[in-house]
């Protein structure tokens, strides 16, 4: 038995030296932690933030002219927007003089280009209107002068043919309620104006 042993007892050391050694290795992977794999799916999930959309480019206002005279602290041409109302174009104007007669202004009412804007005293349309010079607009398209009824005031009315007094304030009246007028056609609309005033009336208005 102990030739037996001695034969085989390199056999046996190398098996314990293989054995050490397999055991170790075993121990050292134990206690290292498990790496995980990259996902390549969750990468693939990843979203890449589109590019933001450019503002469309703001069409600024047009630019328009209008000149501005009477009871006004400076009067003069101006430079505005198209669209502005009045009220904006008599402020950058320095306002009304203490003599103006404000109640015949509709400050509401839209600029145009070339539109000339007449403010008078207090008392000058009522005590002699026949001998001041109508303020009217130039007719853009006809190149002749007549009467912007989306502008005019009730003075400026009363020098239509036929339109006195009365007439002239159911203009004013109907504009306020309803606004500006969209064609010359819509004063039919108006209470007492009717086609035959109509034909005597077209070819000495138009609306801006």
């Amino acid at each position: 038995m102990q030739s037996l042993i001695e034969k085989y007892r390199t056999i046996l050391v190398i098996f314990a030296i293989c054995a050490v050694f397999l055991i170790g290795y075993i121990l050292k992977n134990a206690g290292e932690p498990s790496v995980e794999e990259p996902s390549f799916t969750a990468a693939a999930e990843v979203k890449v933030p589109e590019k933001p959309e450019e503002p469309e480019m703001v069409k600024s206002p047009e630019t328009v002219y209008v000149d501005v005279k009477g009871e006004v602290v400076n009067p003069g041409l101006y430079e505005v927007k198209q669209g502005d109302r009045l009220k904006f174009v008599i402020d950058r104007a320095g306002g009304f003089t203490n003599d103006a007669d404000k109640k015949l202004m509709n400050l509401a009412v839209k600029v145009t280009d070339e539109m000339m804007i007449y403010v008078p005293k207090v008392g000058e349309m009522e005590t002699a209107p026949q001998s001041l010079p109508a303020p009217v607009s130039q007719g853009a398209e006809s190149g002749e002068d007549k009467l912007n009824i989306n502008t005019a005031s009730q003075a400026e009315f009363e020098t239509l043919p036929g339109i006195g007094p009365s007439k002239a304030a159911t203009f004013i009246q109907y504009r306020e309620e309803h606004g500006p007028f969209n064609s010359i056609e819509e004063i039919t609309n108006i209470s007492g104006i009717g086609e035959k005033t109509f034909e005597k009336l077209k070819e000495h208005i138009f609306v801006q």
